[in-house]
Protein backbone atom coordinates (compact mmCIF):
# COMPACT_ATOMS: atom_id res chain seq x y z
CA UNK A 1 0.00 0.00 0.00
CA UNK A 2 0.99 3.28 -0.77
CA UNK A 3 1.47 6.15 2.38
CA UNK A 4 -2.19 7.89 2.80
CA UNK A 5 -3.95 6.13 0.03
CA UNK A 6 -7.02 4.20 1.32
CA UNK A 7 -7.37 0.17 0.52
CA UNK A 8 -10.33 -0.59 -1.18
CA UNK A 9 -13.90 -0.44 0.98
CA UNK A 10 -14.47 -3.51 2.87
CA UNK A 11 -18.23 -4.18 3.84
CA UNK A 12 -18.91 -3.97 7.65
CA UNK A 13 -22.65 -4.51 8.38
CA UNK A 14 -24.18 -7.21 9.22
CA UNK A 15 -22.46 -8.70 12.15
CA UNK A 16 -22.35 -7.89 15.65
CA UNK A 17 -19.10 -9.47 16.45
CA UNK A 18 -15.74 -8.09 13.86
CA UNK A 19 -12.04 -8.34 14.10
CA UNK A 20 -9.16 -7.10 11.88
CA UNK A 21 -6.20 -8.82 11.98
CA UNK A 22 -2.98 -7.15 10.41
CA UNK A 23 0.14 -7.88 9.42
CA UNK A 24 2.92 -5.80 7.83
CA UNK A 25 6.05 -7.66 5.99
CA UNK A 26 8.81 -5.40 7.12
CA UNK A 27 9.99 -4.81 10.71
CA UNK A 28 9.71 -0.92 10.89
CA UNK A 29 6.30 -0.15 12.88
CA UNK A 30 3.63 0.97 10.20
CA UNK A 31 1.03 3.24 11.43
CA UNK A 32 -2.60 2.11 9.79
CA UNK A 33 -5.52 4.12 10.20
CA UNK A 34 -9.09 2.61 10.09
CA UNK A 35 -11.84 4.40 8.71
CA UNK A 36 -15.23 3.98 8.88
CA UNK A 37 -18.16 5.24 6.88
CA UNK A 38 -20.94 5.15 8.90
CA UNK A 39 -23.93 5.32 6.03
CA UNK A 40 -22.48 4.05 3.30
CA UNK A 41 -22.45 7.65 1.65
CA UNK A 42 -18.92 7.95 0.74
CA UNK A 43 -18.10 10.24 3.87
CA UNK A 44 -15.68 8.57 5.72
CA UNK A 45 -14.21 9.43 9.64
CA UNK A 46 -11.33 8.53 11.56
CA UNK A 47 -11.62 5.67 13.96
CA UNK A 48 -8.38 4.67 15.25
CA UNK A 49 -4.81 4.32 14.18
CA UNK A 50 -3.06 1.64 15.02
CA UNK A 51 0.73 1.40 15.11
CA UNK A 52 1.48 -2.04 13.76
CA UNK A 53 5.30 -4.21 14.28
CA UNK A 54 4.95 -7.71 12.67
CA UNK A 55 1.32 -8.85 13.46
CA UNK A 56 -1.71 -6.72 15.44
CA UNK A 57 -5.17 -7.51 15.95
CA UNK A 58 -8.25 -5.27 17.12
CA UNK A 59 -11.52 -6.18 18.07
CA UNK A 60 -14.18 -3.69 17.19
CA UNK A 61 -16.75 -3.26 20.25
CA UNK A 62 -19.26 -5.50 20.47
CA UNK A 63 -22.51 -4.27 18.20
CA UNK A 64 -20.56 -1.56 16.57
CA UNK A 65 -21.96 -0.24 12.82
CA UNK A 66 -20.80 0.76 10.10
CA UNK A 67 -21.27 0.55 6.74
CA UNK A 68 -18.04 0.31 5.20
CA UNK A 69 -14.04 0.56 6.74
CA UNK A 70 -10.97 0.95 4.56
CA UNK A 71 -7.24 1.04 6.05
CA UNK A 72 -5.34 3.95 5.58
CA UNK A 73 -1.06 3.29 5.85
CA UNK A 74 0.81 6.08 6.96
CA UNK A 75 4.00 4.95 5.17
CA UNK A 76 4.07 2.78 1.78
CA UNK A 77 4.24 -0.77 3.24
CA UNK A 78 3.16 -4.60 2.69
CA UNK A 79 -0.02 -4.92 4.51
CA UNK A 80 -1.98 -7.89 5.01
CA UNK A 81 -4.95 -7.41 6.11
CA UNK A 82 -8.25 -10.12 7.51
CA UNK A 83 -11.79 -9.09 8.42
CA UNK A 84 -12.99 -11.71 10.61
CA UNK A 85 -17.03 -11.32 10.98
CA UNK A 86 -19.64 -13.39 13.27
Amino acid sequence: MKAGEPSDPFLMTGFDRKVLHLQVASGDPAEITIEVDFLGMGRWAKYETLSVSGYRYHIFPEGFSAHWVQLVPGRSCNVTAEFLYT
